[in-house]
């Protein structure tokens, strides 16, 4: 899959699975005609927004386990050996990145604000 179907213009007008009398031409299911046609920049402009929306979501997991953890709600040793591993690992990255973030940040001067009339 897929074969194509096309008009007078050369565009592609419908997809099948099998090669039939309509469709003999063969194109890969990544081709660009193909995705053109089936409206796949659309979908993925939706997965890429799925998958943006799941990225920020996992911080707040992260921190939603990290306020349990602290109001000892739950204990990380709760968690199965594997899902330990991963949030112990995941805690050390974003710690360190905090501090690389701290040294790179530009300083707050309480002193230095300027007042608008």
């Amino acid at each position: 899959m897929p074969f194509v179907k096309r008009d007078a213009t050369g565009r592609i007008v419908a997809l099948y699975r099998e090669r039939s009398d309509e469709a003999s031409e063969y194109l890969a299911a990544g081709h660009p005609e193909i995705a053109d046609f089936a409206g796949y920049e659309g979908v993925r402009g939706e997965h890429s927004n799925m998958l943006q929306s799941d990225l920020e979501m996992i911080r707040v997991y992260e921190d939603l386990i990290d306020i349990l953890i602290s109001k000892r709600i739950v204990v990380l040793t709760d968690f199965p050996s594997a899902a330990q591993e991963k949030l112990v690992r995941r805690k050390r990255l974003r710690s360190s990145l905090s501090s690389l973030t701290e040294v790179l940040a530009p300083e707050d001067d309480e002193g230095d604000e300027e007042v608008l009339p």
